[in-house]
């Protein structure tokens, strides 16, 4: 962490303005809320310059107060239940399934309430996580980024070490997604495509593993004997490691909804009859 007094800085700049000197601690407070619910810390960056005090990344606003007096915030819906706002889409967004938009109020005596609006902040959070799919992003701005300091290097929130999203919750989050896609005409979807962003962003993931019994592994593979006990096929290949027909063991009822890791809940599967019982539409 570098020695960077970010309240000062934002003290400094409401100095100069009369008219707004009187809601400084509430400026604080809204950065500071701002700073503790960004995705990504390390790609925002912070500053303030003659125009502004802002929280960005590559020409997009996350947080910002404007001289104009204006609040600006990034978010993934709109509200529509907030005094004295307006809402308006991000337009290198404009293409997504689901667009961002920011909320600009002009207002300073909202501030406080927004600062504890948890369900703005939670849409905040998901907005500056979903802005690296935009293409706007990606490329370098020198000229936004002078006088900006990143906010890792200053600032250290939670989502720099807690993932807030386990694999199976983004893997179900995808397949509503795709399912959602494929409804589109593959004219829309290609228009999409052209403005897409063909580097994939990243998610660090939380996920809890059971530590599971190898003896019960070993009991249901030698009961299988290198068939599959669902379609009752030979294992599709033989294992590089030990030489052994390679099946995989999966729960009958599985153990992240309460199934005992026991020989009798546990079933031999090939890989393709494996993806059937978690995809498909009949269970065994």
């Amino acid at each position: 962490m570098i020695d960077f007094n970010w309240k000062y800085e934002i003290q400094q700049w409401t100095d100069k303005k009369r008219k707004i000197k009187p809601f400084q601690t509430d400026l604080v407070d809204f950065f500071e809320t701002a700073f503790k619910n960004t995705t990504f810390p390390d790609r925002a960056l912070f500053g303030t310059n003659d125009y502004s005090i802002s929280l960005l990344t590559g020409g997009i606003f996350f947080a910002a107060y404007t001289r104009e007096g204006v609040i600006w915030l990034l978010l993934d819906r709109q509200f529509k239940d907030i005094p004295n706002s307006d809402s308006k889409i991000v337009k290198s967004t404009k293409n997504f399934l689901e667009p961002l938009f920011w909320l600009e109020i002009e207002n300073l005596n909202n501030l406080k309430a927004l600062i504890d609006r948890q369900d703005i902040w939670d849409s905040f959070k998901t907005a500056t996580g979903r802005i690296y799919d935009s293409k706007m992003v990606t490329s370098y701005r020198g000229h936004i980024a002078k006088n900006k300091i990143s906010l890792a290097d200053f600032y250290s929130n939670e989502l720099q070490n807690i993932p807030s999203k386990t694999a199976y919750e983004i893997e179900k989050k995808l397949e509503e997604k795709v399912k959602q896609a494929r409804k589109l005409s593959r004219k829309k979807r290609q228009e999409i495509l052209s403005k897409s962003n063909p580097k994939p962003t990243k998610t660090t993931v939380k996920q809890t593993i059971f530590n599971r019994n190898q003896y019960v592994i070993a009991e249901v593979l030698d009961r299988a004997k290198g068939i599959c006990e669902r379609c009752n096929k030979s294992a599709p290949f033989i294992r590089d490691l030990d030489n052994s027909p390679y099946l995989e063991v999966h729960h009958k009822k599985p153990l992240a909804e309460g199934g005992d890791d026991t020989v009798e809940n546990a079933i031999a599967l090939c890989p393709n009859c494996h993806r059937h019982a978690h995809y498909g539409k009949t269970s065994y």
